[in-house]
């Protein structure tokens, strides 16, 4: 817990560890018993098994099998190619072999399709984001205290669907994306404090790890050439700053190109190629008439309908925009290359999803104005608007876990919208 001590006593931060997981294990089971789902299609199924399954392909089965993964397409040579990249697989390998060795040593069924693996996909689910977490308090506490970057850091992750791509949908890409972001996030200013190897691999590693996973993260690496730039002046030196170091960027892109080594193989065996577009396709079909609208206030995963606090935390990012701080210029490209990127994708609403789940892995960026707000309102403002500030916040956290615990994929689901689908919300 090296990472609170400075800031917290460690004792709490033992406690907070353990609010974390009981409450995530609380919700998991509330949530299973209402829902009454067998584990394999709670855990696995759809994506997250397109993620997942590299894992028991590899390591659990016959070479030739890996051409014929099961939640795959058709590729033009014959063979089957899964369309999702290896970075969550990656990232679960460590639980995958905890579960393994615990199916061995009590002689269970080895599969890598069981309950005991499915457990460990949540377990997993459960670790990387309490470490994002960590990391993400961690980056707030340098522009707000110890309280609101608490406070802002419960926000992201309790009014947001993070919660349910978390608890309730573990194994999906985004929960692992929001971790390595958080962690990008944290070690950018290091970097640029002290340049040595540690801070180099702490840039490098989450960010080519996230790329791995979803491509479209490439993006947040704007990031790491716009913090902290509120000017054209600003943005050259740090070009020059960039330039002079060119081995460091050298040495960055030799760390991503070992870790893009797996998925480049595994490219080759099955198409041939070692550079592939594994969607073939399928792809970002509206580049010249982007679904935005879509994207932020779409009935159907509108981001600012189903998680209301990033309509808040962008009114604070404006503002910060309009002074000039903490990278809000940055932040504000970032966000607006993404939400034209989604809006251009052939599904704009990503289908099934509860909220806009391909804006989670942003949402580290969106915690730094959100942080900045709920310090200047709950520090310096009058008591009454403290209050309605609360009262506010309150609102967007039980919203927030009712729709996680009301959605249904299958009312989602490339169906015809009906508002009384969002009805359920408020039905009791």
């Amino acid at each position: 817990m090296g990472f609170l001590k400075d800031h917290i006593s460690f004792s709490l931060a033992i406690k907070i560890v353990i609010l974390f997981y009981l409450s995530g294990f609380i919700f998991n089971v509330t949530y299973k018993f209402f829902e009454n789902k067998e584990a394999k299609y709670y855990i696995m199924s759809s994506d997250t098994e397109g993620y997942y399954q590299y894992l028991p392909y590899v390591l659990l089965k016959e070479q030739e099998q890996i051409k014929n993964m099961r939640w795959t397409i058709e590729y033009e040579n014959g063979n089957r190619l899964n369309v999702f990249t290896c970075g969550v697989a990656i990232m679960q390998l460590p639980f995958f072999l905890m579960a393994h060795f615990i199916s061995w040593y009590f002689d269970l069924e080895t599969t890598g399709y069981t309950p005991v693996y499915f457990m460990f996909v949540f377990f997993s689910t459960l670790f990387y984001v309490l470490v994002g977490l960590i990391f993400l308090y961690k980056a707030l506490r340098r522009i707000v205290n110890q309280r609101y970057a608490l406070l802002t850091t419960a926000l992201i992750f309790y009014a947001t669907n993070l919660f349910y791509y978390t608890i309730m949908s573990p194994g999906m890409s985004h929960a692992y994306s929001f971790s390595l972001i958080s962690i990008f996030i944290y070690f950018v200013p290091l970097f640029y404090r002290n340049p040595n190897l540690k801070n180099l691999l702490g840039v490098i590693v989450p960010f080519a790890l996230a790329v791995l996973i979803r491509p479209t993260n490439i993006i947040i690496g704007l990031y790491f050439v716009l913090f902290d730039i509120g000017s054209w002046k600003q943005f050259s030196e740090r070009l020059i700053f960039l330039f002079k170091r060119w081995y460091l960027i050298a040495l960055m892109a030799v760390v991503a190109f070992v870790i893009f080594i797996p998925q480049m193989l595994y490219w080759k065996y099955v198409t041939g190629n070692y550079i592939v577009y594994s969607y073939q396709q399928f792809g970002f079909d509206n580049l010249k008439s982007p679904f935005i609208s879509t994207v932020l206030i779409g009935a159907r995963n509108g981001l600012y309908i189903y998680t209301p606090i990033m309509l808040v935390a962008t009114l604070s990012l404006l503002y910060l925009v309009y002074k000039k701080k903490l990278s809000a210029i940055g932040i504000l490209l970032i966000m607006a290359i993404i939400v034209y990127v989604n809006g251009s994708w052939f599904m704009p609403t990503f289908s099934a999803a509860a909220g806009y789940r391909a804006l989670i892995e942003y949402f580290p960026l969106m915690a730094i104005p959100l942080a900045f707000l709920v310090q200047q309102i709950l520090q310096y403002s009058s008591a009454w608007k403290k209050k309605a500030f609360m009262a506010m916040i309150c609102f967007f956290v039980v919203y927030n876990l009712l729709f996680a615990f009301k959605y249904s994929h299958w009312l989602w689901w490339n169906t015809e919208w009906q508002w009384s689908h969002f009805s359920r919300l408020i039905n009791f």
